[in-house]
């Protein structure tokens, strides 16, 4: 059977992509339901899909526990992800128009539990949660 599962992007526009099988779907989560999930036990894999400039040193800084993985680098990574398949995945963008993209790339190659941070990291920062900003050192990259 397949089934249609649709994004609802930034202005309105609905992404449709063909799945086999029936996708549970929880397509966004909002700032505030990450933050409070972050600190517990089982807390979702953030993987932000901005460009290194951006998630290193850009103005919005990065969410602590979130590992980069550009989105034109995603596709190739897909197989070394595997292990995040029976976790929860939040994906990260400046807006949610690239997390969205890659969410679409991650569904179709088989992971279930992906959400689009709502508003992406300008939400993020607008509400003033934490996030670190300083570039890492050579030595931590």
């Amino acid at each position: 059977m397949i089934t249609e599962a649709s994004y609802l992007l930034e202005h309105k526009t609905a992404v449709r992509v063909p799945h086999r099988g029936a996708i549970p779907v929880k397509p966004w989560i909002e700032a505030h339901e990450l933050r409070r999930t972050l600190d517990a036990e089982g807390a979702p894999a953030i993987v932000d899909v901005r460009g290194l400039c951006e998630f290193f040193s850009g103005p919005l800084g990065r969410i602590a526990t979130a590992i980069n993985i550009p989105l034109p680098q995603l596709r190739g990574c897909i197989k070394e992800l595997g292990h995040l398949k029976p976790v929860s995945i939040v994906l990260v963008s400046r807006t949610q128009a690239r997390a969205a993209q890659a969410a679409m790339q991650l569904r179709a190659a088989g992971f279930r539990n992906v959400s689009i941070l709502r508003g992406g990291m300008e939400q993020w920062d607008r509400l003033g949660y934490p996030r670190l900003s300083a570039p890492l050192s050579r030595s931590r990259l």
